[in-house]
């Protein structure tokens, strides 16, 4: 076995000599050189302004959505309520379809409130308090929809 060994060493090539390699100087002069330099900040910079600008802008639509669901998921519970009974009953469709849009605007953040004659007003909380639903989120409702 240390014959092989000793076999195999034999073939081994020896290393190539050292070279001494001399750097180029740089033929830039000092106006080139401060350019590429304020070129490399100036967009180092630019990447890093980039980062933090799409960072937050995720962080504003995170917050968006979120909003966006928990005002959803707040109504949720009255238009399934009053959708369950506009098919039987024509005055709960025109209802519906009267709040329908306001308050899908509302979950999505296009308005705040939403001014309403005092006649609409009136005839909207009238036929939706006879429905079986929860009191909070025709009190929301309320707060949603502003009589003119």
């Amino acid at each position: 076995m240390d014959n092989s060994f000793n076999e195999a060493n034999d073939n081994i090539r020896l290393p190539d000599e050292a070279k001494i390699e001399q750097l180029i100087e740089d033929n830039k002069s000092e106006y080139d050189k401060q350019i590429e330099e304020a070129m490399y900040l100036s967009i180092t910079d630019f990447r890093d302004k980039e980062e933090i600008y799409k960072k937050y802008e995720a962080d504003i639509l995170e917050e968006h959505h979120a909003i966006t669901r928990k005002r959803r998921d707040i109504f949720h519970g009255l238009l399934f309520d009053v959708n369950k009974l506009i098919r039987f009953d024509k005055d709960i469709k025109e209802i519906y379809e009267i709040i329908e849009p306001i308050i899908d605007a509302y979950c999505e953040q296009y308005i705040k409130e939403y001014e309403i004659d005092s006649l609409t007003y009136d005839r909207i909380f009238k036929m939706i308090s006879n429905i079986r639903t929860d009191k909070k989120n025709i009190e929301l409702l309320k707060t949603i929809l502003i009589r003119n």
